[in-house]
């Protein structure tokens, strides 16, 4: 008997551990996104924005060259 009390208690460690590590997993992610929002530029007029905005190509085939592709392969 003792035997399944000491598997109930250890059952009920590992959850509070469980439970104790998402809370904090849920504290470290909320305060990145608040460190984020606090980083995050909105609706900024400046011409030197609009040069870091990646673009996205809108070819469908790879444009890159035999000698480039051999390097990869």
């Amino acid at each position: 008997m003792t035997s399944k009390n000491n598997e109930n208690m250890n059952m009920k460690q590992m959850i509070a551990t469980f439970v104790a590590y998402i809370q904090q997993e849920i504290e470290y992610t909320s305060m990145k996104i608040k460190a984020m929002k606090e980083w995050q530029v909105d609706d900024c007029a400046c011409l030197g924005c609009d040069i870091s905005i990646a673009s996205m190509s809108e070819d469908k085939a790879p444009s890159f060259d035999d000698e480039f592709s051999k390097e990869w392969l």
